[in-house]
């Protein structure tokens, strides 16, 4: 049996699971390609070779956890973010294509990318974000929390990976992990899932993800009310806040903004039009 015939009939499998056809096919594909330690151009060229034993044990096995509806990142180790390869394990959460628009957004509002600063990315997990606006606005001073030390593990590592280690400061801690500025930027992908809804999500997520960082509280946006109190003291004069929130929560946002001492609320849409980040500003009324 050829590799392409393996893949294709591990594509089956995994519709079979309940994995829908587009991506059953790309992760059969993606787990190939990550034994073989191919491209996609090689795996192109190369899908006719026959499979042998050794492959196909290992590969079986794959296919057998992710129909059990593991994620593709929990098998492989990482996940593309920003053009970057990241270390993923079950402590933190699995970086999402939408999180990139916070990233658009921070350096939509930092043109100047050699502008010094303070900038804090809360609840840092696998560090994608930290490790990004680190490689971009390398003159800014960036400092990560998070309430998991496992998480800051991973983060470190992938820091390390992309040679901004020695450029972030790694704080374990809630929030702003004690820090009180004076801040210029403040950055967070807080959980945002309500409680009740945890319980409806892919199994990909609800049982492999850590709660941690999905768990909103009663309403999704608890973690948001309490970072935008912990903003409203740390940031500088014009510091702005800048975060990720569900699709259907930026009425909530709207109205966490206007009952704080942050001001000028602004939302960006995603691709899809859905409402996805948001943006406010410290104005010094003194």
């Amino acid at each position: 049996m050829s590799i392409s015939s393996r893949v294709y009939t591990a594509r089956a499998r995994l519709i079979e699971s309940g994995i829908r056809p587009g991506e059953a096919g790309l992760d059969a594909e993606v787990l190939a390609r990550h034994l073989l330690g191919w491209d996609r151009a090689t795996y192109f060229t190369e899908r006719h070779r026959d499979v042998d034993r050794r492959f196909d044990a290992r590969y079986e096995a794959l296919v057998a956890r992710r129909a059990q509806r593991e994620p593709l990142a929990h098998l492989t180790g990482q996940r593309e973010f920003w053009g970057l390869e990241f270390r993923v394990t079950p402590d933190v959460l699995i970086p999402r294509p939408e999180t990139e628009f916070l990233i658009e957004t921070v350096l939509t509002l930092r043109p100047d990318r050699s502008k010094s600063g303070t900038l804090v990315d809360v609840g840092t997990g696998s560090g994608c974000i930290a490790v990004a606006l680190a490689i971009e606005l390398p003159a800014m001073t960036v400092i990560a929390t998070d309430t998991s030390q496992a998480a800051l593990e991973v983060a470190r590592a992938n820091a390390t990976r992309h040679g901004v280690a020695e450029h972030i400061d790694w704080r374990h801690g809630s929030l702003l992990a004690g820090f009180s500025g004076p801040v210029d930027l403040i950055v967070s992908n807080p959980p945002y899932v309500s409680a009740l809804a945890i319980q409806h999500l892919e199994p990909e997520i609800r049982d492999h993800e850590p709660h941690l960082a999905l768990n909103g509280g009663s309403d999704g946006a608890v973690p948001l009310r309490a970072l935008v109190a912990e903003a409203g003291v740390a940031l500088v004069d014009d510091g702005l806040l800048v975060v990720e929130f569900g699709c259907n929560q930026e009425t909530a946002f709207r109205q966490i903004i206007a009952m704080s001492g942050l001001s000028d609320p602004k939302v960006v849409r995603d691709l899809q039009g859905l409402p996805r980040i948001g943006v406010a500003a410290y104005r010094d009324s003194r």
